[in-house]
């Protein structure tokens, strides 16, 4: 029986000695997988240095890793080299090794072109990587109040918990501006709801550009907002709800200018309030700023001592 030829199998069979690095090591046998489907002339193959096959990464790879445990375990199993053609193009590559440990310690490689794979491989991280970045996008929508694009209650709390613990260790102030849109539901009602949301989504837009990166400006549910910031003192914060009216005043409106009442309440470092506590001094100031006529501020303490913005 004529014994079978290994130009017969259907990947890239090869020989190399079993001691030395990739560049002293010479290729001793190889099959015609190479000629055929590699696009390597046997030729210019046998009994070159290994590492005129491989690329010089696949070269440090095989010294560094391959041989060490070709030389422990005896085998590597299923490790992606890349090789090179004589046109300088990058094939990958799936090697199998065995060392034969007996007798002249040979190296018998088994290679299948992988350019396939290596595909699928760079397109399943292509498409994690998207998929990632859509997760991240979905976890900041989650966070977001969809019709103003602010933060929405649930990540006003998880935030604000953040910053009073913060408050706590660096003994730095608090401050809470709750803000109400004046005569909302009189412009829902008479205008309609498309106009109330383009009041609130034009609202948003402007509060968006404000304060610093640390602070916070959320919708908490209809025509209410909250905006938080650390270390304020109250001028500082009285200062920051001028803002905020003159920023209303700035919504194109068909008729009177929009006004908002805000309420202030303020926490020191060393105060020891709580979220809760924090936000229903604010929303007190706010029911008091809007029971005085809406459009002003008035700042919570002992006495609800007030600063009138009103134009």
């Amino acid at each position: 029986m004529k014994e079978p030829s290994l130009d017969l199998f259907p990947c890239g069979c090869m020989i190399t000695p079993g001691m030395g690095e990739a560049g002293s090591l010479t290729i001793i046998s190889a099959n015609r997988y190479f000629e055929e489907v590699l696009g390597i002339p046997l030729q210019g193959l046998l009994h070159q240095p290994l590492v005129t096959l491989l690329t010089r990464a696949s070269g440090i790879f095989f010294d560094s890793f391959m041989l060490p445990m070709l030389l422990h375990e005896g085998r590597c199993d299923e490790i992606l080299l890349d090789i090179r053609t004589p046109s300088g193009e990058r094939v990958p590559v799936i090697v199998n090794t065995v060392l034969e440990a007996s007798g002249e310690q040979l190296i018998y490689w088994s290679l299948f072109k992988a350019t396939q794979r290596n595909r699928l491989d760079q397109e399943l991280i292509s498409t994690r990587s998207r998929l990632e970045e859509k997760s991240a996008m979905l976890e900041e929508l989650t966070r977001r109040d969809e019709l103003t694009g602010l933060l929405n209650r649930r990540e006003l709390r998880r935030r604000a918990d953040l910053i009073l613990a913060q408050s706590r260790r660096t003994d730095v102030s608090v401050a809470v501006l709750m803000l109400d849109i004046d005569h909302f539901k009189e412009i829902n009602d008479t205008r309609g709801h498309a106009e109330g949301d383009r009041i609130l989504e034009a609202l948003g837009c402007l509060f968006r550009g404000q304060g610093r990166e640390a602070d916070i400006i959320a919708r908490v549910g209809g025509e209410e907002f909250v905006f938080m910031a650390s270390g304020l003192n109250e001028q500082e914060a009285v200062q920051a709800a001028q803002r905020l009216h003159e920023l209303a005043g700035q919504v194109p409106m068909a008729g009177d200018p929009l006004t908002i009442s805000i309420g202030i309440s303020l926490s020191s470092g060393d105060s020891g309030l709580t979220y809760q506590e924090l936000f229903k001094r604010a929303d007190m100031a706010l029911y008091e700023a809007k029971s005085e006529g809406r459009n002003r501020t008035l700042v919570y303490n002992s006495n609800t001592r007030k600063f009138d913005t009103s134009s």
